[in-house]
């Protein structure tokens, strides 16, 4: 009995997946990043859209936009899960090298633990504005389904992504109905245009979509290697379902308050209906902050394999996951007070780290079309050598040419002051990251003899 319990446990965690031991199904994806973005958070950013000046129908343009761009970065990370069989930030050491890719790596593990102690704040919060329970016991309690689903593994995050989606697509309709009730054409027109507040908010839209990038084919190399076109998809189509969904749902709600107070909002307009929705989006992120767990743990385990040579275990993924339960949860209940605000502010500068590691990554991929044989990712003196200086030289410079252009709380790059507060960082980013990267490859000696396409390397991945 005890074996079999521990057998149910995902057994790997950075390795490669053989195409034998591949069950996924690309149709479960959709569940997965459609729930994915069923929080709170994304009705409230949904709102920053009018807060920012936007009337209602730019601001759902803006939002649609926004989010269909970025799902197409989003979908084509995940179609590499299929193709490669490794997780999706482990990839990047064809790009930066054996240990060169530990500095997105890195970055990355910041992001997944502060996404995970805001949603554990969010959780906590939630309950106890409507239930009166105490916040640090509740952030205690509601790790633990959290990081059973993490070390439980894919399989099991994916079935109840697929319960969870079902049960709040009916939330949301519900909650959908409610709002256009209370709506009138006058609220839904107050506002303005400008270029500068419909591009920030497509901006905004964009990047949510990126940050899902490091996530994706740690659950889609599950896939079978013919299932790529059906994975970008499935899962570029969830998310953006979900997300825009949702933002347009919170741009709507916005126009009914002064303080952009969404939550508030519904828990009055609804009365006992509106105040279970807001009980309900709360106790939703106990399913859905288990990505962040997960993710989290693939790049400790990621990073690990850097200097040790050992292979992921139940008893491994058990006691990392419990690790980085508790750093989330220390996070989410010494900086509960400010950690809200302070996280949006240092988010926005992640998304600098996160956006030219995303073009690099793609670009070699689908631009340059280079594949290597899955062997090669684990080599410490393989092919992508220790450190690719090209390739890290390109990434922070590209970091440094968006500077000028970003607009957050506590900077306003010089080129964004003289664009009428302007943010358009993220096009830079793409744009210098895309081009350098690509001369630079061209420039440089032909792909080594040894790189082989993983597509008709058959016999590797059986």
């Amino acid at each position: 009995m005890a074996n079999a319990k521990s057998k149910s446990i995902e057994q790997v965690g950075f390795e490669f997946i053989p195409e034998k031991d591949r069950k996924g199904n690309p149709k479960e994806l959709f569940f997965t990043w459609f729930a994915a973005s069923t929080v709170s958070t994304t009705l409230v950013t949904g709102a920053l859209a009018i807060i920012i000046g936007l009337n209602f129908w730019w601001a759902t343009l803006a939002i649609l936009l926004g989010h269909a761009i970025g799902a197409v970065f989003m979908g084509l990370h995940s179609a590499q899960g299929p193709k490669l069989g490794i997780p999706q930030v482990l990839q990047s050491r064809a790009q930066f090298g054996y240990f060169g890719v530990i500095l997105p790596m890195l970055i990355i593990l910041t992001m997944y633990f502060g996404y995970g102690a805001m949603n554990t704040i969010l959780v906590a919060q939630g309950v106890q504005e409507t239930l009166g329970f105490n916040i640090n016991l509740t952030v205690m309690v509601s790790l633990i389904p959290m990081v059973l689903l993490a070390v439980y593994g894919q399989n099991i995050i994916q079935k109840s992504m697929k319960l969870y989606t079902i049960g709040y697509t009916v939330i949301f309709l519900i909650l959908t109905v409610l709002v256009i009730s209370q709506l009138s054409m006058d609220l839904l027109s107050q506002g303005s245009f400008s270029w500068t507040a419909f591009i920030l908010a497509v901006s905004i839209c964009v990047t949510w979509q990126i940050t899902y990038g490091p996530y994706v084919s740690d659950h889609s190399r599950f896939m079978k290697p013919n299932d790529a076109r059906k994975t970008f998809f499935y899962s570029a189509g969830g998310s953006f379902l979900s997300s825009a969904w949702l933002m347009v749902i919170g741009a709507a709600i916005a126009t009914m308050v002064v303080n952009g107070n969404v939550m508030g909002e519904i828990k009055n307009m609804g009365g006992v209906l509106g105040y279970s929705i807001v009980i309900l989006l709360s106790l939703g992120v106990l399913v859905i902050n288990s990505l962040n767990i997960y993710g989290a743990g693939i790049i400790v385990l990621s990073i690990a394999s850097n200097f040790w040579t050992f292979r992921t275990s139940g008893r491994l993924r058990v006691i990392i996951s419990v690790l980085i339960g508790i750093v989330v949860a220390f996070a989410a209940t010494a900086g509960a007070g400010n950690f809200m605000a302070n996280f949006q502010i240092y988010l926005g500068f992640v998304l600098f780290f996160i956006i030219p590691w995303s073009v690099i990554n793609l670009t070699d991929f689908y631009i340059l079309k280079r594949r290597y044989h899955h062997e090669e990712f684990m080599k410490k003196d393989g092919q992508f050598g220790r450190l690719n200086f090209r390739t890290m030289g390109i990434y922070l410079f590209t970091i440094l040419c968006q500077v000028p252009f970003i607009n957050t709380e506590i900077y306003q790059g010089p080129l964004s002051k003289a664009m009428n507060g302007m943010d358009i960082a993220w096009l830079i980013g793409i744009f210098i990251a895309f081009t350098f990267y690509t001369l630079s490859a061209k420039a440089a000696a032909s792909p080594p003899e040894n790189a082989v396409d993983v597509r008709v390397a058959k016999s590797s991945v059986e």
